[in-house]
């Protein structure tokens, strides 16, 4: 029979918590006491006070009502702890109660425990016995009926496993599928939006780049005296677009005049530019019925264009909404990924944005 450890540390660790609450109790009586001197001390000083030959001051602060009021304090701080150590007291002693009641419990159990084991114990020596008194054939028979019992017994463990689960309420768990539809390039003009900071704004892109045709003239003559010009256009909608162009040669031009004439290459470049930091509106009050982005694609729905979202790395759990609406809504969606401190450009040898 294996020694019964548990008991040994279950008495050790009910000794312990015994002992803290002994402690704690004479702590309390300890503080009970030590402000019932101090009060007694006080209260006999301001009784021997007059049969002294204090002085005419002293007499006079003894008089004072601030002494007795100091007095009265005393007593009603001295009747607090003592109600206070009675309540602690009656505490403890339920407490008390109770680890014993559960000490007693937890005795009884591993008593039953203990029995339990050796009828164990008897019966697997009793059938150890039985096997042994037959011959080599039964043993394989018992033994092959003993291992069918045993599964049989964990079978039963299983089924009713299997039954508390059943039975059980179970956890569902909602998987959202959006579709995937191909990619197409967006070749025509497309609707263009920008979310940052969980703001989202629409871009005018389409009509800011068509400003510049009208200032081609007066840029190619400025090229004319230098090799750069930067020319601003806007603001529309709280966008405005830098507009760059470039000139370098790129070599002389072969055939009879070479080393004469230079080719000219020029180099444009464009970006938009907000007007404000904030600028845009929360994506969730943006899809609302009358908020300017709802209106805007409401109005567009019928011709269907493409919508090309330039997104911030900050904003990932924002677009998942407006991705939703718009695919509701019919719209092919394109993104464009931004880094922080980029912003929106075109350019001739830049990609096309692929809507799906």
């Amino acid at each position: 029979m294996r020694p019964n450890r548990f008991q040994t540390e279950d008495d050790s660790a009910q000794d312990s918590f015994l002992d803290v609450i002994a402690n704690v109790v004479g702590v309390l009586i300890i503080l009970v006491m030590l402000v019932g001197v101090r009060a007694s001390h006080r209260f006999l000083a301001a009784d021997a006070g007059p049969t002294a030959k204090p002085s005419t001051v002293e007499l006079a602060d003894f008089q004072d009502s601030n002494a007795i009021q100091d007095i009265a304090a005393y007593r009603q701080e001295l009747d607090a702890a003592k109600q206070l150590a009675i309540s602690s007291q009656s505490a403890i002693q339920k407490m008390a109660v109770q680890v014993i009641r559960i000490s007693h419990e937890a005795k009884e159990r591993d008593q039953q425990r203990n029995e339990l084991a050796l009828h164990r114990a008897a019966i697997e020596d009793h059938i150890e016995e039985r096997r042994e008194s037959l011959d080599s054939v039964r043993q394989r028979e018992f033994d092959v009926q003993r291992q069918l019992l045993e599964s049989q017994i964990k079978l039963d463990e299983l089924t009713r496993e299997q039954l508390a689960l059943s039975s059980a309420p179970q956890r569902t768990e909602e998987i959202e599928c959006v579709p995937t539809p191909l990619a197409k390039t967006v070749e025509d003009a497309a609707i263009h939006l920008r979310i940052k900071d969980g703001l989202v704004s629409i871009v005018p892109l389409e009509e800011l780049l068509g400003q510049i045709e009208y200032r081609v003239e007066d840029i190619l003559r400025r090229l004319q005296s230098r090799n750069e010009v930067v020319e601003t256009i806007g603001p529309v909608d709280g966008y405005r677009l830098r507009f760059t162009v470039l000139k370098r040669n790129s070599g002389a031009i072969g055939g009879p005049l070479v080393g004469q004439r230079q080719k000219v290459v020029f180099e444009q470049n464009a970006q938009i530019l907000p007007t404000s930091v904030d600028i845009g509106q929360n994506v969730e009050q943006a899809l609302m019925p009358g908020a300017a982005l709802y209106e805007h694609l409401l109005a567009k729905q019928r011709q269907h264009p493409p919508v090309v979202v330039w997104l911030y790395t900050d904003s990932f759990e924002q677009f998942r909404p407006l991705k939703r609406k718009l695919w509701e809504m019919g719209f092919s969606l394109a993104t464009r990924p931004m880094r922080p401190g980029t912003h929106i450009g075109a350019s001739p040898n830049g990609t096309k944005s692929a809507a799906q």
